[in-house]
């Protein structure tokens, strides 16, 4: 078991699958994650049947994440578009193409781009330089090769699309998965710009009945500005890199990942990173060198977890993937710097459990209803492996992501049996334990090495 989790993104690669190596594939993961701008709902309700199934055969909970699309700007239906440095590409207020020009269906696009504007897209892969703007038409020349298809990302460099969130499509989407909300355990929001954003969806999502945590993505300057009060009203955060580094560009990338990450940290927030942590294992069975690096050393600033996009989700090789991200993931040296302050009284009785467990070389047992103490020691970063016994398969599959915990299904309701039956599980190894906080005196139980 890794303290930082594991997250593949499912799709056509991970569908194709047979059931053996789609098992594997769960046993590397802590959770997955479903893009909603790139799956129907039969595509969608198959992938969490087959977690779910796949959880129960082994009675480990995993986290299922969705995806939203956001309000961002995406290419319309269009046949593949084979772009060459130096062609001139055009882009129309449009929802379809027949490969000859770019179709856009969003009219802010074209409000907001002028000429010598760098449009970026395929990750910041593909760049074109605007020549000429106008309402529904936008000319531009290629400045570096690629493919466009259809749904990919349309960012102007340094500009954010003023669309309000949630977007109109997003609200639709959230209706259509309502009907398998109870096993969404989490919404990632894309293209957040404050914490207004952050209710409105929250409130959706009240609306729409989910019981789902809410997920903020770092991904555009609006975001990074706001990013301490994203942190404060946020349940998990994301460092999105890909989007990131097209309103940034490559080079900022490294400092704004510390910045968001450190900052997550001291807000005692869970914090991801996610977006081409082993590239090229889409098309190679054994990443770079330099990916490998990338991964350790992101790791070792104490993330809560690690997400693989398209290395799983299109890519050749998913389990290598995930073997790969693992394997980095199993010798990581931790450096962390930034650490969350104790805000109250619960805070300070979490730390000094961490404290205690590390100073006696133990393990960490917990046993919760709801838990949000096992969500409090994590925040203090404990280096060794938290268990904890919940009789509510919602909360361990939600605890699956975070730092250090290991979330076990216990199925009594008494504080105090579900701690025995937690101590009986792990054997003769010593242990600090204890259980959610009730009010009035508290147990804590100590066995020694």
């Amino acid at each position: 078991m890794t303290l930082t989790k594991r997250v593949a993104t499912l799709g056509p690669s991970t569908d194709s699958l047979p059931p053996d190596e789609f098992e594997k594939l769960l046993d590397l993961v802590d959770g997955v994650r479903i893009n909603l701008a790139h799956a129907t709902l039969d595509e969608v309700k198959t992938r969490i049947n087959a977690v779910r199934t796949y959880e129960r055969s082994r009675n480990r909970p995993l986290a299922i994440i969705v995806d939203l699309k956001g309000p961002s700007v995406r290419v319309g239906n269009t046949e593949p578009i084979n772009i060459k440095e130096g062609d001139r590409v055009v882009f129309r207020l449009s929802s379809k193409s027949d490969g000859s020009y770019v179709p856009v269906a969003v009219k802010t696009f074209f409000q907001i781009v002028e000429p010598g504007d760098a449009i970026l897209m395929l990750d910041g892969k593909l760049r074109l330089r605007v020549v000429e703007a106008g309402q529904d038409v936008v000319i531009s020349v290629a400045e570096s090769s690629g493919v466009v298809t259809s749904g990919k990302a349309v960012v102007v460099e340094g500009k954010d699309y003023d669309i309000p969130t949630p977007a109109e499509e997003d609200v639709e989407v959230l209706k259509g998965i309502s009907v398998v909300r109870e096993e969404i355990d989490y919404v990632s929001a894309s293209l957040v710009r404050s914490c207004g954003d952050v209710q409105r969806l929250k409130s959706l999502l009240r609306e729409l009945e989910f019981d789902s945590h809410l997920v903020v993505k770092i991904e555009t300057r609006g975001a990074v500005e706001k990013l301490g009060e994203l942190a404060e009203c946020s349940d998990y955060v994301v460092v999105a890199r890909g989007d990131l580094g097209l309103h940034y560009g490559l080079d900022a990338l490294p400092t704004i990942q510390r910045r968001v990450v450190h900052t997550s940290l001291r807000h005692g927030k869970p914090v991801a990173v996610a977006t081409q942590l082993l590239d090229s294992v889409q098309y190679s069975p054994v990443p770079t060198r330099a990916e490998v690096n990338d991964v350790f050393t992101t790791a070792s600033m104490g993330v809560d977890s690690l997400w693989l996009t398209n290395e799983t989700a299109s890519g050749r090789y998913p389990l290598a993937a995930a073997g790969w991200l693992s394997k980095i993931l199993s010798t990581v040296e931790y450096q962390i710097t930034e650490f969350a302050q104790p805000q109250d009284a619960r805070d300070r009785f979490a730390k000094g459990l961490v404290e205690l467990a590390g100073d006696l070389g133990a393990n960490i047992l917990v046993f919760s209803r709801s838990g949000t103490l096992a969500k409090r020691i994590a925040k203090f970063r404990p280096l060794g492996t938290v268990y904890v016994g919940t009789p509510n398969v919602r909360v361990a599959r939600a605890l699956s992501i975070v730092w250090a915990l290991e979330p076990l299904h216990v199925p009594v309701e008494s504080y105090e049996e579900g701690l025995e039956r937690l101590i009986s599980l792990r054997g003769s190894a010593p242990f600090v334990a204890t259980y959610g906080i009730r009010g009035g005196t508290h147990m804590v139980k100590i066995r020694l090495p």
